[in-house]
C-alpha cells in the first residue's frame, strides 16, 4: 500500500473535516445552543436527541428544571457527531504515519494529543455552563488543530517529494542561489510573518471572547459606541478571565454575566484589535509580493488581501445588520481561513528559507568578501 499517498489523502479530508467543525461549532454557539444537550458525550442521557414521548418523559425526570429543545439539542449533537469522525480521522493519521518511515512523528502525536484535549474541553463546556474561557479554548483548540494538520500536510508532502527526488518549481530561489540581499529578505520575510500570526492569534481571542461573553451586539453603530461609551470604558472588568460563579444567570453563563461596560469595552477593544490586525496582514502581504520571488507565496499573499477585505466587510455587516446567524458564521469562517493562509506562508518561508541555513549561508558570503583578495593586491604580489 502506498502510505505516504494515504497519509496525504487522510491529511487533507481531515483539513476539510476541521473547518466544518469550526463552521458547526460556531453555528451552535450563536444559536444559543451550547447547552441544547445539558450533558456529555450524549444528549439528556442517551445517544441521540429524546424525540418520542416515553424518551422526552424519561429525560424531564433525568434532568428536572431543562426545556428540552429538539432543535438546538441537534445542532449540538451533530456537531458532536461530526468532531467525533474528525478524532478517529486524527487516530487513523496517527497510525499511517507510523508506516511511512522517517516521516516525523511529533505531529501526528501532537494531533492526537490535542484531539483528546479538546474533547476534554467539548466536556467541560457543557459541565462548566459554558464559562467564557473554557468556550474560548475550546474554540482555540479547533484553531490550533487546524493549523497543525497544515503544518503536517506541508512538511509530509516536503518529505515525501525529497524521498521521491521529485523537483518542484514553484518560483522559489534554492539558498544556494540566494544574494546577500535575498537572504535579508526571506529572513525579514520570517520574523514579519510570525508577528502576523502573533497578531491574528491576539485577534482571534479577542473575537472569540467577544462572543463568549454575548457582547457582539453592545455596540451597533460605526465606528465607535453609541453614547458616552467612554465614561463606562472598563478594561480590567472586560478582561476578567475567571468569572465569579455567583454571577451566573440561571445556572450558567449563558448570555453573559458581565455588565454593560465591560462588554462594551470588549467590543471596543475587538474593533481596535481588527485595526491593526488588518494593517500587520496587509503590510505583510505588501512585503510578501514586493520580496518574494515564489509564485505560491505571491498568490497567497493576493489571497490574504482579498481574505483581510472579506472579514472587514463581514464585521461592518454584523454591526450594521444586528449579528445575522449566517454573516456571524461566515465572521468565524474567514478567521479560519484567514489563520489557515498565515500559518501556510509561514511554514512555506520556513521550509524555502530556513534560518540557520541562511545565517550560515551569510556568514559565508561575509567571510568570502573579508578574505578575498582585491584584484590589486594580486597585482603587486605578482611584480614582486
Amino acid at each position: 500500500m502506498d502510505y505516504p499517498a494515504l497519509l496525504s489523502k487522510l491529511i487533507r479530508l481531515s483539513i476539510g473535516l476541521t473547518l466544518v467543525v469550526i463552521v458547526l461549532g460556531a453555528y451552535t454557539r450563536i444559536s444559543d445552543a451550547g447547552l441544547g444537550c445539558p450533558d456529555w458525550p450524549g444528549c439528556y442521557g442517551q445517544l441521540n436527541v429524546p424525540m418520542k414521548n416515553d424518551e422526552i418523559m424519561r429525560a424531564s425526570a433525568l434532568f428536572p428544571g431543562h426545556t428540552i429543545e429538539p432543535y438546538k439539542a441537534w445542532l449540538e449533537m451533530i456537531h458532536r457527531y461530526v468532531a467525533g469522525s474528525l478524532g478517529l480521522l486524527i487516530a487513523a493519521i496517527l497510525v499511517v504515519s507510523f508506516k511511512v518511515p522517517n516521516i516525523p512523528k511529533a505531529w501526528p502525536s501532537a494531533l492526537a494529543l490535542l484531539v483528546v484535549f479538546q474533547a476534554a474541553l467539548g466536556m467541560w463546556t457543557v459541565t462548566l455552563k459554558l464559562m467564557p474561557i473554557i468556550v474560548v479554548l475550546h474554540l482555540f483548540g479547533g484553531f490550533a488543530l487546524l493549523s497543525l494538520l497544515l503544518v503536517f500536510y506541508l512538511v509530509s508532502r516536503a518529505y515525501c517529494q525529497r524521498q521521491n527526488n521529485k523537483v518542484i518549481n514553484d518560483g522559489c530561489q534554492s539558498q544556494e542561489n540566494l544574494s546577500y540581499q535575498g537572504l535579508h529578505s526571506a529572513s525579514s520575510l520570517q520574523k514579519m510573518g510570525w508577528l502576523s500570526l502573533s497578531v491574528l492569534i491576539v485577534q482571534i481571542f479577542l473575537g472569540g471572547w467577544t462572543s463568549s461573553n454575548y457582547a457582539a451586539l453592545v455596540c451597533t453603530s460605526l465606528p465607535l459606541c453609541e453614547g458616552d461609551w467612554w465614561q463606562a470604558f472598563n478594561l480590567s472588568g472586560a478582561f476578567t478571565i475567571f468569572q465569579h460563579p455567583l454571577l451566573m444567570n440561571g445556572n450558567s453563563y449563558e448570555f453573559g454575566v458581565l455588565d454593560y461596560g465591560s462588554r462594551m469595552t470588549i467590543h471596543l477593544v475587538h474593533r481596535f484589535g481588527a485595526i491593526i490586525s488588518a494593517i500587520t496582514l496587509l503590510f505583510f502581504a505588501w512585503q510578501l509580493v514586493r520580496f518574494s520571488s515564489s509564485r505560491t507565496l505571491n498568490r497567497a499573499a493576493w489571497s490574504l488581501v482579498g481574505l483581510v477585505v472579506l472579514q472587514i466587510s463581514l464585521g461592518i455587516a454584523n454591526v450594521v445588520m444586528h449579528l445575522p446567524v449566517i454573516l456571524a458564521v461566515g465572521h468565524n469562517l474567514v478567521a479560519a481561513l484567514l489563520l489557515l493562509n498565515i500559518v501556510f506562508i509561514c511554514t512555506q518561508l520556513r521550509l524555502s528559507y530556513r534560518p540557520k541555513v541562511i545565517g550560515q549561508a551569510t556568514n559565508h558570503i561575509q567571510m568570502r568578501m573579508i578574505t578575498k583578495p582585491s584584484h590589486n593586491t594580486e597585482q603587486s604580489k605578482l611584480s614582486k
